[in-house]
């Protein structure tokens, strides 16, 4: 996928790497059990978890990785022959950077959020990597001789037992480290009461951030996260206000109790399983392809 920031003139090239929707699927899993548990009509109000889904106005077309919509269908008129087309409304976006920078992303959602004013979330999940990876280097004689040889399976790549301290790392084979995570971060920004998001200002009441790993400190984000997930509920039921239906559907999602309930430790077994798929990745991408040195 390619990221071009006119503004800018920068252009950025993001891998699409196995641990890239990874970041965001137990996220989606999250909201998912949350919104079911809600008894509104999924006829007429549908809410939907995207990755990777373009969000486009009549000035730019962006592709955020994480990406909630909702949209309102009125109920039918079943004696008219005409219906109303329902607009898509975006309420969150998020970023999942594994080769883009923080700067990167935040510019990135900036430009997504400024063109589109219903967004009152963004999320961002980054990887660190202990150094920056980088191919093999020619000079690498173990490296050379792995090139040469027959492509390994991917049980011959991965170790099918590894100690739990290795669960992110490293991958190391013939003198190359393939990957070698050293933190996973996350970041939730709301917008402010002018309904525009300040990604400079760390005010609690509208920032939250967390670690899953090495450490799990995610209280914050979870606490944010259960916020966004209420909000929500409550744009539902403005929903059914405005589409006037019944007082007692309406008030059956009132008294409604759904919770947000992400599993994080779920969420780093299957993170530490793409992480080595990943480093496999690079691996065959390394072998199959032979690069030039010209930009």
């Amino acid at each position: 996928r390619f990221v071009y920031l006119a503004d800018t003139q920068d252009l950025h090239i993001v891998p699409p790497l196995p641990i890239h929707e990874q970041l965001a699927a137990h996220l989606v899993k999250a909201i998912n059990k949350f919104t079911e548990a809600i008894p509104y009509d999924k006829l007429l109000i549908n809410i939907t978890m995207h990755l990777n889904h373009h969000i486009q106005n009549k000035d730019s077309t962006n592709i955020p990785d994480l990406h909630l919509t909702i949209t309102a269908q009125l109920p039918e008129d079943m004696e008219s022959d005409e219906m109303v087309i329902a607009k898509l409304v975006s309420k969150w976006v998020g970023e999942c950077g594994f080769s883009l920078d923080m700067n990167c992303m935040v510019h990135k959602l900036s430009i997504t959020c400024d063109g589109h004013q219903d967004i009152n979330y963004t999320l961002i999940i980054s990887f660190k990597e202990q150094a920056k990876w980088h191919q093999p280097k020619e000079e690498n004689i173990p490296a050379k001789q792995l090139h040469s040889a027959s492509a390994l399976d991917y049980e011959e790549f991965i170790p099918p037992r590894i100690k739990k301290s290795l669960r992110f790392g490293l991958v190391e084979l013939k003198s190359h480290i393939w990957i070698d995570i050293s933190k996973i971060h996350y970041t939730v920004y709301k917008h402010g009461t002018d309904g525009h998001f300040d990604f400079d200002n760390k005010n609690t009441a509208t920032f939250a951030e967390g670690t899953l790993y090495p450490t799990l400190q995610m209280d914050d984000i979870e606490q944010m996260l259960s916020d966004t997930a209420e909000s929500l509920k409550g744009y539902i039921i403005l929903l059914m206000e405005g589409m006037v239906l019944e007082e007692a559907a309406i008030q059956s999602v009132c008294d409604s109790r759904p919770t947000f309930e992400p599993v994080w430790m779920a969420a780093l077994n299957s993170i530490s399983s793409t992480i080595y798929l990943t480093a496999y990745c690079r691996y065959l991408d390394w072998r199959n392809h032979k690069y030039d040195k010209r930009k």
